[in-house]
């Protein structure tokens, strides 16, 4: 019998193609608060909005219609504004196409690295139901099931943003002199749920600073708040941003990690020292171990580069040809190239890479192997960025933020 391949009063050509849907977790109301983008099964580079992976700190807010909304730029500037919608859309707008990536995406690879316990799965998923269930009853998970949770693994999305550069803005309040940071508040609060932390360390047995109910915020520095593509959006894939993904205005910050894009913006404040935001001096911070007295803001994501095709569990496969395939990006810019080797490391050859190579967007790569011999394959991926940078960048920290390491495909050819 055909495959249905009717959806709702569309005809969508493909019955036996199975579209990517978010892997979400809901709140007590039904509505969407988590999830994860089902990048394997993803093709071409922009994520579809409904799939677009989701993260957040803190509660999600009411909705705030956009014609009772506004964004105020105070402090250190020379002409404070509020500012609507409307008129933020009549200053000169960009699109920036960029690749969003949680800080924490991938963490557990740094435990196969460093500890040698089992390889995560690109194909798991966490459980963000019983997630969402737990964090409404306010129960905390125990370090076996953190353990078990294996690490965050597809927390990333591609995608375009429309809006106005930040820069612009700037421009028109007009920045004093001494002015250093740009302290973006959202009007999302609550108390933050130290769970994030401890799925973050894999370990619940160290104290997490409370710092009571707050509003999500980031300072972010001078230099790249002056960068054209650095943003304030209201628009994503071509749509008005949706509530979940920080409507009315959220800020798009390339190449930065996701803790960065601030969402439900309300308020901009121009200060000259860096600001006390919690989610910047007590989380997303690099350090050896949790008492280590230096710990630097996360910044800049390394050189990324994963592969999609084949994983481990793609075996056995078949003698012949096979399109080894995958996505790299860098938080410093585009890619210059990636090599792929089949022989565990012992040779390197130069993948082709598609166009377009843009510079915030991740790139699709591939490479043709033509392999007659059975056995067991050890295929690795790296990828140098336009700065010279070669994979990885990123050392183990206990937070296990920013992996770029080479996670290896171990497959076997019958």
């Amino acid at each position: 019998m055909p495959k249905r391949e009717i959806e709702g009063d569309w005809v969508m050509g493909w019955p036996d193609r199975k579209r990517p849907e978010i892997a979400a977790g809901k709140d007590a109301d039904g509505r969407v608060i988590s999830g994860r983008t089902q990048i394997l099964e993803q093709e071409g580079l922009i994520t579809p909005t409904n799939n677009y992976y989701i993260v957040t700190q803190l509660d999600i807010p009411e909705p705030v219609h956009p014609d009772d909304w506004s964004l105020t730029i105070t402090g250190e500037v020379e002409r404070p504004l509020t500012l609507t919608i409307e008129d933020l859309r009549k200053l000169p707008g960009r699109s920036v196409r960029a690749v969003t990536e949680c800080a924490g995406n991938d963490e557990g690879f740094f435990d196969y690295e460093k500890r040698g316990v089992s390889k995560p799965s690109r194909r798991y998923v966490p459980d963000f139901k019983r997630r969402a269930a737990l964090k409404a009853q306010g129960v905390m998970p125990t370090n076996d099931e953190l353990a078990g949770e294996m690490g965050n693994t597809c927390a990333m999305s591609g995608g375009e943003f429309t809006g106005v550069p930040l820069a612009e803005v700037l421009r028109r309040a007009g920045l004093k002199p001494g002015a250093q940071w740009i302290w973006m508040k959202g009007f999302d609060n609550g108390r933050p749920d130290p769970t994030m932390q401890y799925r973050s360390m894999g370990r619940s047995d160290v104290k997490v600073e409370d710092p009571g109910v707050i509003n999500y915020d980031k300072g972010l520095p001078l230099d790249k708040a002056l960068d054209p593509d650095t943003l304030l959006a209201w628009a994503q894939n071509g749509e008005w941003l949706m509530h979940v993904h920080g409507a009315p205005l959220r800020c798009i910050v390339p190449g930065w990690s996701g803790n960065w894009w601030v969402k439900w913006l309300s308020h901009i404040e121009v200060t000259r020292e860096m600001p006390p935001c919690y989610h910047q001096t007590k989380y997303f911070v690099y350090g050896k171990s949790p008492d280590d007295p230096n710990k630097p803001m996360l910044t800049a994501m390394g050189v990324r580069n994963i592969i999609t095709y084949p994983l481990d569990e793609d075996s056995p496969l078949e003698r012949g040809s096979h399109a080894i395939r995958g996505l790299a990006w860098s938080g410093m810019g585009g890619i210059a190239k990636v090599e792929v080797s089949v022989d565990g490391g012992a040779t390197w050859n130069e993948a082709h890479i598609e166009e377009p190579r843009e510079r915030w967007l991740w790139v699709r790569w591939s490479y043709l192997w033509q392999v007659d011999a059975p056995g067991a394959y050890r295929i690795l991926a790296r990828a140098t960025d336009v700065k010279g940078r070669l994979q990885p960048q990123t050392p183990w920290n206990y937070q296990r933020k920013h992996f770029d390491g080479i996670v290896p495909s171990d497959v076997v050819v019958e």
